[in-house]
């Protein structure tokens, strides 16, 4: 007798988790979804037919990206929500319910499928969980029992698959939570367990970065699922038998902190962070974790203010600033009070772009030292499809480019406030016949970023060679040289170019010998489709700024120019006439510049001396060194780690540098001065 009623309250208890870890499934679903329109419900379920078809629907589509025929499951689920959520104007509205479920039966009659995977696996089970949570109490046993096979058609995958192993699990979870199935339940359990960790696969990197599809850098895409599936996850299994360890939550709170928030400027990020979904609308917008912060509020209170300061950010009442390089993916941005820089180099530790199932179509470039800048989050939001995709913001370049040649040298080194990035460059076209080399380097330091381009040499090429300043939204006034000399619309060649303002910045080519600058400013027709089949099939006009210096010839030259944030012209014309850095050194073997407050950085391909005023800095292998308010760091852009020998004056110093790339303190010296 004790035994049964043992066995009796083990399985009351065990009743009770399942409905707390449902329910509360059913809760952030209220929290955090879009709700959708009570005239949006109404068309619904005026334009249903008795098959359970809607007329907007292609169900014959085949597209492996976005496939239309999964809207019918969306708009299911969305239907079920304004079902069931208590605030909804259509709170427990019979006539919705109904028509829902004659949906619901045209997809359990006709179990579409998609020749992608993942739709047939991840997406459509996605959709028929949140159907099945949210009408479980509605549903009669055997439309349960269909639906439950829709969810069954997940396949839970092994450790190490990233955000597909998250989204299968998290299936697998609830599946078993729904059938029954506890010893599903445990296993899935587990592999989200132990999934949520520092990787060198797939998933999280030990800098907090994030790589999908190998050594890629995808923060917001895969990077993006991975968050909020194992956030939300974590927080329906709070104070269950079925919890998540506590070490596992503060993986997830120094991904968020540490990793995904510098990634961004608030709420927007550049194409750098999410390799081939920056060719879907919207996605620029990607790090907006507003929904989720409560979330992760509760889950780890011990960190409510560091996730009320991020509220604040993603708000836009305060910024990050500081200077972070994320060695694992090749990345680098540089926050400040009024602006941010991105800049994604690439190395032989990590990986060029991808594009499959027709997504970005002309993003061969991408991940090649592009460079961006943030200031209100206008400047690259939705605007890929009017790119000149030939001339990507930052990218040193020639008009048949085609791929990216990855060299060991690319690195940053950093005192957490400034710092340096630095990589060995080259480019070739399709066939490999034209080639183009170059020595790439930026100083990032008060609230300007130095550009440097040397060696820039080229094989076979007739072709001109330039670097785009920039490619972004055309927004108000264009300034050259002085106060007042607005340019219009139009395509200008211009010649002794000091500065260019533009939007709260100014561009500033650095004359190491004759350039000349075209400046395009112009309305461009766009069509997301040029660049992504899944995306909208309708032309719209964007507007472009576009400086783009061109650098003439090919045999070892030498150029650069300067960025800084000045919202206004005036301030443009005194920074040019009395810029606050001078270049040291822009040749094959160094690249190095010195700032009026003493801070010096230098990038060394070789072992190499740099004389320089009244100092001499000599290392003894490559390295990146940089001297800020008498300390100085240095860093291995090879990522092989070991000693370096640097000698500042007649000091020499034998330091040891990581092997992951990041900065080495070096101790005490005298700061120089210009």
């Amino acid at each position: 007798m004790q035994l049964v009623i043992i066995i009796c309250l083990l399985s009351i208890t065990c009743s009770a988790q399942v409905d707390t870890v449902l329910n509360r499934y059913r809760e952030y679903l209220f929290r955090t979804a879009q709700h959708p329109k009570a005239g949006e419900v109404k068309q619904w379920m005026d334009s249903l037919d008795a098959q359970g078809q809607w007329p907007d629907v292609n169900y014959l589509d085949k597209e492996p990206a976005d496939w239309k025929v999964a809207r019918h499951l969306k708009r299911i689920g969305e239907m079920s929500l304004a079902w069931a959520y208590p605030e909804s104007p259509y709170y427990h509205d019979d006539v919705v319910l109904q028509k829902t479920f004659v949906a619901l039966d045209h997809w359990l009659v006709k179990r579409y499928q998609n020749s992608n995977w993942w739709h047939n696996q991840i997406g459509v089970p996605r959709y028929a969980r949140d159907i099945l949570i949210l009408l479980r109490h509605e549903l009669s046993p055997e439309r349960f029992r269909q639906a439950l096979e829709v969810l069954a058609q997940h396949r839970v995958q092994g450790r190490g698959a990233g955000a597909n192993l998250m989204w299968s699990a998290d299936l697998g979870l609830h599946y078993g939570l729904l059938a029954g199935d506890n010893a599903l339940v445990n296993r899935c359990r587990e592999l989200m367990v132990n999934e949520i960790a520092v990787s060198d696969g797939e998933g999280i990197q030990a800098d907090n970065s994030f790589h999908q599809h190998s050594k890629r850098l995808q923060m917001f895409q895969y990077g993006k699922a991975f968050l909020w599936e194992t956030v939300r996850v974590a927080w329906q299994l709070r104070g269950t038998p079925l919890a998540l360890p506590e070490d596992k939550a503060d993986i997830m709170t120094s991904f968020v902190l540490e990793g995904w928030q510098w990634m961004a400027r608030g709420i927007n990020t550049v194409p750098g962070t999410m390799d081939r979904s920056s060719s879907r609308v919207g996605e620029l917008r990607s790090p907006d974790l507003r929904p989720l912060i409560p979330f992760l509020m509760e889950l780890q209170p011990s960190r409510a203010a560091a996730f009320k300061k991020m509220m604040s950010i993603q708000n836009g009442g305060e910024t990050l600033e500081g200077f972070r390089y994320y060695p694992y993916s090749d990345f680098s941005v540089f926050h400040r009070s009024g602006f941010s820089f991105f800049v994604k180099t690439i190395s032989t530790r990590t990986l060029p772009t991808e594009s499959f199932n027709g997504e970005n179509l002309k993003g061969k470039l991408l991940n090649s030292g592009d460079a961006y800048l943030i200031r209100n989050g206008q400047e690259y939001f939705d605007l890929m499809p009017a790119w000149d995709w030939t001339a990507l913001p930052g990218v040193t370049t020639f008009k048949a480019a085609a791929k990216i040649t990855q060299h060991a040298f690319a690195g940053s080194v950093s005192n957490g406030v400034s710092g340096l990035t630095a990589m060995d460059y080259a480019l070739t076209d399709q066939a490999q016949q034209k080639k183009l080399s170059a020595r790439k380097f930026w100083a990032c330091h008060n609230d300007a970023v130095v550009c440097l381009v040397s060696d820039i040499t080229g094989t076979g090429l007739t072709d001109d060679i330039y670097t785009a300043m920039d490619q972004s939204r055309w927004q108000g006034d264009v300034t050259v040289n002085k106060k007042g000399n607005v340019l219009a619309a139009g395509t200008h060649k211009l010649k002794d170019v000091k500065w260019i303002h533009h939007a709260g910045f100014v561009y500033m080519p650095i004359h190491f010998y004759k350039a000349s600058v075209e400046l395009r400013l112009q309305s461009v027709t766009a069509n997301w489709k040029t660049i992504n089949v899944s995306q909208p099939d309708k032309n719209f006009s964007e507007k472009i700024f576009m400086p783009v210096l061109h650098h003439e010839g090919n045999n070892g030259l030498s150029a650069g120019y300067a960025i800084a944030y000045c919202p206004v012209p005036e301030q443009a014309a005194k920074l040019a006439a009395k810029p606050g850095w001078s270049v040291l050194r822009n040749s094959k073997d160094c690249q190095a510049v010195l700032f009026d407050d003493g801070t010096m950085m230098a990038s060394f391909f070789n072992a190499h001396t740099l004389p320089f005023h009244s100092f001499t800095l000599e290392v003894d292998r490559p390295c990146l060194v940089m001297v800020s308010s008498n300390k100085m760091y240095v860093s291995d852009p090879l990522h092989q780690g070991g000693a370096v020998r640097v000698k500042w004056n007649n000091t020499v110093r034998n330091i040891d540098v990581p092997a992951d790339g990041t900065s080495a303190e070096a101790g005490i010296v005298e700061s120089p001065r210009k």
